[in-house]
């Protein structure tokens, strides 16, 4: 039935399939620009994602050094003052952008180190856990076991004690009455 909606999900699918239509957009592509490199799939190199605003900043950053590297490149004997004044302007913007990154960074080292020993401990919880449960499931196996062989021992029992005919019942039933009655009278009650 068609209800007149649009859903991502149905035209494009799930992670596999955007992965598959990816890969065949990279196959078109390079055929019309050979030149064109791609990059590695962060699930082949394990790599976490980089926040779009930390790479804008990177990229902007970047920029701006091989603008520097190519104003240093031009400073001549002839432009030397003129060169070193745009340099200098340049700088004033520049160092504290490049110190403000740097600051970013070490922020996201700290939280990366963090995740990255929250995970190591989590792993050895699961671990543990895993291990904990293996232990459990093997202890509940014997113990059905032992409880399939009580069960199995009961019913033999019960079996044999059918078997027994009632005559035989009844004397020993008729014995322990005996038994109580002399327990009784003579005060081992």
């Amino acid at each position: 039935m068609y209800d007149k909606r649009l859903c991502a999900k149905e035209i494009l699918g799930n992670r596999k399939k955007m992965t598959q239509w990816q890969d065949k957009f990279w196959e078109h592509m390079v055929r019309k620009y050979p030149v064109l490199e791609r990059g590695e799939s962060a699930s082949e190199t394990g790599r976490d994602h980089i926040p779009p605003r930390v790479f804008k900043q990177m990229t902007r950053l970047t920029k701006q050094m091989e603008k520097l590297d190519a104003m240093l490149s031009d400073v001549k004997f002839t432009n030397y003052k003129e060169r070193t004044a745009q340099i200098a302007a340049f700088l004033e913007e520049y160092i504290p952008d490049v110190a403000a990154m740097e600051t970013q960074m070490k922020k996201y080292h700290r939280c990366f180190t963090t995740a990255e020993s929250e995970k190591k401990a989590l792993k050895k919880k699961n671990d543990d856990l895993t291990e904990a449960l293996e232990k459990s499931q093997q202890q509940s196996t014997v113990k059905k076991l032992q409880e399939a062989r009580l069960q199995s021992d009961y019913e033999r029992v019960k079996g044999i004690l059918d078997r027994i005919p009632s005559e035989i019942i009844q004397a020993y039933t008729q014995r322990g009455s005996k038994k109580q009655e002399v327990n009784h009278y003579s005060g081992l009650e």
